[in-house]
């Protein structure tokens, strides 16, 4: 069996485990061979040759990288809802999420959770969703009481706060 490799061919991964898998079939070529007129290592010639003769050529198919999400897309949307009722809906006494509560919100409505926090932040940056700063401001938030704030406290804090010095 003859074989012509282009080189635009073997660029895609797909393309050139299914072409290995047609050599493997051939056996007119050796692994090293294979690798050479693939642009590929001989380990990862060795590596699909293997799987090739436990499952043939489907096993070469290329499968969807990374692990299967935690919730399914419809309860996505329920905790996309959940979360847009803020904080205090939920039993906390402030309007801010954090990736602790996130989960325990999962835990709590959908019986599953994250092991690790990492997993709620890359869902939520996954859905488009930021979790450090709530979507709309706080109820009780008074504006009167922040500008006064910021405009007379604020200033005498931070000029007073270079004569501190370093700690």
């Amino acid at each position: 069996m003859d074989i012509y490799l282009d080189q635009s061919t073997t660029q895609d991964p797909q393309e050139r485990r299914m072409l290995a898998a047609a050599l493997f079939e051939a056996g007119q070529h050796s692994q090293a061979e294979i690798a050479r007129m693939l642009g590929v290592s001989r380990q990862a010639v060795h590596k699909w040759h293997n799987a090739y003769k436990d499952g043939g050529p489907q096993a070469l198919v290329a499968r969807r990288q990374g692990a299967d999400t935690l919730l399914a897309p419809e309860q996505e949307r329920q905790l996309l809802g959940l979360l847009d009722q803020g904080p205090t809906a939920h039993g906390w006494d402030d309007q801010h999420w954090t990736l602790a509560r996130i989960n325990r919100l999962i835990d709590e409505h959908f019986g599953t959770c994250f092991a690790d926090l990492s997993g709620v932040w890359r869902m939520l940056d996954r859905l488009g969703r930021p979790w450090q700063v709530p979507a709309t401001r706080a109820a009780e938030r008074g504006e009167q009481e922040v500008t006064a704030w910021r405009t007379r406290v604020w200033p005498r804090t931070k000029r007073s706060s270079h004569l501190v010095g370093p700690q």
